[in-house]
């Protein structure tokens, strides 16, 4: 059962949310909202979840959280094949993204 904390589907998304969604058109012109994949470096997939929180003792980056909505990484997208490291990624034609703090547009681009 949701929570009442937890969003609608056709409630507008806030900010950074927007960035980790997709939207679809259904044949009857309804929105759907998805969760997009979030990627490493190296291609893995991992899947996100929902956490709120109503009550109890929770931490977030070593500040309590009294309540709230987040979305979290739950983990890697179970039927893929993963890639362990660099070398193997190498290994298997899988060119490392060298992603790193602070980059523009432009240096994205360049690596993507």
């Amino acid at each position: 059962m949701a929570s009442k904390r937890e969003p609608a589907l056709n409630t507008p998304l806030g900010e950074h949310e927007y960035l980790l969604h997709h939207v679809e058109i259904d044949g009857n012109g309804e929105e759907i909202i998805h969760h997009c994949f979030v990627y490493d470096h190296i291609g893995n997939m991992f899947q996100q979840a929902h956490l709120w929180i109503e009550g109890g003792k929770v931490y977030l980056e070593g500040n309590e959280v009294k309540e709230g909505y987040f979305h979290i990484i739950s983990g890697l997208e179970p039927s893929q094949e993963v890639v362990w490291s660099d070398i193997e990624a190498k290994e298997n034609g899988i060119k490392p993204k060298a992603m790193v703090a602070g980059m523009t547009l432009k240096e994205k681009a360049k690596v993507w």
